[in-house]
Order: structure tokens, then sequence, then C-alpha cells
């Protein structure tokens, strides 16, 4: 385990006071395990979502990747999208990754008769109770509690072609699926966060203008995400956002400073983006996120290629507030010894600036 005894500082507050702003001279790492744990507990999938979800298991896995990589942030538990408490149908591959197969507003009808709170089911009381786990044995780490977007939420409960298609021929429609997927979220990330993280990750895959266009983000995604954040500022909890798409060209300027102006605390950038486009609008308003592509760079190696592009973000913005994530989640599948050469990587960098 990384244990910098001679660093007065917590996990937990380097995370904290980053995102806030109110240091820069050490670079917290947080990997947004969302099922890479499994691997390095070597636990199937399906025994943590069986019959009921396993929060022991789920929280043993999680602590076992820490173990292993030393990041200063969790997001506390094995995660899923707990839409079957709508009728939604996910699956569970023995070793691989949770999948949603059935929507629970592929018929419209259906809507008329679903309330946001019926997201508090047992799977996810089962998500919290792992995150209650990980603060009680590692109440030093950050806690980051993850929760999906406006539309990428939409998109989980309407399916994210038959979203898109409304958006053209029925837009009052996806508007209203998008409403009560923030309605939900807002129920979602309160249930898990209350008492016991210090922030909330949006997720937000198909909260994406390269996907979806530059009007309708701004239209469908910035509300839910000025609501949400307004939210959590409300309960003391800080909001990190993570659109995908490009955000970095010149273009994309207004997109980008919309996406701040809702009041995040953290930016994440996926892959695809130049770190240095979106630190200037970042720069003293958020923290700024990403790192290493996790679809190729993280995926394929080889190691001299990790630990080139981990010191190639390191040198553009680490003397800004900085947390290093890889460039989305990790999951299982994903090599460990190629994470563990990023993560390694930013460990001897911040030794050396000890």
């Amino acid at each position: 385990m990384y244990a910098d005894i001679t660093f007065r500082m917590t996990s937990k507050e380097l995370f904290v006071e980053t995102l806030r702003l109110e240091r820069n001279d050490r670079i917290p790492l947080m990997l947004r395990d969302l099922t890479l744990g499994l691997d390095a507990a070597n636990v199937p999938t399906d025994a943590v979502f069986g019959n009921t979800y396993d929060p022991e298991l789920s929280a043993k896995s999680v602590l076992a990747l820490q173990g292993m990589m030393g990041h200063d942030v969790t997001m506390g538990c094995i995660s899923t999208y707990s839409l079957e408490a709508f009728g939604g149908i996910t699956k569970y591959p023995s070793d691989g990754i949770p999948y949603v197969s059935g929507y629970p507003l592929a018929e419209l009808e259906v809507l008329d008769s679903l309330v946001p709170e019926q997201i508090e089911s047992d799977l996810l009381r089962g998500m919290r109770r792992s995150c209650e786990i990980v603060k009680e044995r590692r109440p030093d780490l950050g806690l980051c509690v993850n929760v999906p977007g406006p539309m990428t939420m939409a998109g989980f409960f309407r399916g994210v072609e038959a979203l898109m298609m409304d958006t053209i021929e029925n837009p009052d429609v996806a508007k209203r699926i998008v409403e009560f997927s923030v309605d939900v979220i807002s129920h979602e990330m309160r249930f898990l966060y209350d008492g016991i993280a210090e922030a909330v990750f949006l997720a937000s895959a198909t909260d994406n203008p390269d996907m979806i266009g530059d009007d309708q983000y701004l239209a469908l995604s910035i509300d839910g995400v000025r609501r949400l954040t307004a939210e959590a500022h409300d309960d003391g909890i800080l909001s990190i956002f993570h659109p995908h798409g490009v955000f970095s060209t010149d273009d994309r300027v207004d997109v980008l400073r919309a996406s701040i102006d809702t009041g995040i605390d953290g930016f994440q950038f996926s892959e695809g983006n130049e770190p240095l486009g979106v630190l200037e609008s970042c720069d003293g308003r958020c923290a700024i996120m990403g790192g290493v592509n996790a679809y190729s760079t993280l995926l394929l190696g080889p190691e001299k290629r990790i630990v080139r592009d981990t010191n190639r973000f390191l040198d553009d913005l680490a003397d800004h507030h900085y947390i290093m994530t890889c460039s989305c989640s990790v999951n299982r599948g994903l090599p460990l010894e190629n994470l563990k050469a990023m993560a390694d990587t930013l460990h001897a960098f911040n030794e050396g600036r000890a």
C-alpha cells in the first residue's frame, strides 16, 4: 500500500483541497473504478450482483485495487445502473461488465407510472453500504460517488438511439425524459453520498456535444448539471462533471465555459482533448482532471508509452489544480500492470516534489 507517512495531509484532505483550488503542490490520483476492483480481488461480477448485492465483496474489491494502485480517491462501490427498480434489465456476466439489456422507457407510456424515489432500491442500498464499509475501513481516503449525467441517465432509461430520435422527432418528449432523469439522479446521488462522501461524479458519456450537437448539449445537459451541482453544494458536497466529446478546440470554448459556469468544482476531459486547450478555461475556476487514454494506451500499452503519456499530462498540468485520472472509468479486463505503470509514475513524480 502506498502510504506516505511523512506527508501530514490525508488523501481525503488532499483531494478536497485540490478540488477547492486551495493547493496544487501534490497531485491526487483518482481512479473511477466501476468494476476493475473485481479483477484485483479475483471476484466474479455475479458474486457481487447476485440475488442481492453483496456490499462486503464490493468493498473488498474496491480496497484491493486501492492497495495495488495507491490512489487517493475511491468510488466506494462496484457500480451498476440500478434501473431494475424501474423495470429495466441489467445483465451481469461472471467475468464481464454489467450492461443494460432492457430499457425502462422502451415504451413511453410507462413514464407516467414511474416516480424518481424508486431508485432507492435494495441494489442502491447495497451500493451505499459498500461505500460505508470503505469509509469505515479507510477514513483517510477520499470518497466520490458515481452517478450518470442528465443525457446519460436518459439514455439508460430510453436507449440512446431512441433518445436521439426523440430529440429530432419529438423534442418535448426528450426534454421530459431528461427532466425525469435529473430528478432520479438527484435522489440517487443524495442517497449515496449522505454523510459519507466528499464529492459526486457526474459520469456523462452521452452528455457529449460530438454526439448530440452543441445546441442539444446546452439545452438538455447544462441545466441538469447546474441543478445537480447546486443541490450537492447545498449539502456540502463537491461536484465533478465528466462529459465526453472534444472541448479543447477554439470552436468549443463557449460550450466548455458554459459547462464550467454550472458551478462545478472539477471538469474531467475525455480522450481526444488537448489538456492545455481545456486548462485555459478551467484555470482558476475549477480543478482540471483527465489523463492517459483508457481505451488505447492503458488497454494496450506498452509500459513505455504509458509512462510517456503520463509524464506529458504532468508536464502540462502539474503546476495547476490538477487531479490525475485516466480518460474514463476503469473496468475489469484492463491490465492491472498497465494501470500500475501510470500510478507508479505519478507516485514517483509526487515523491520527487516532496
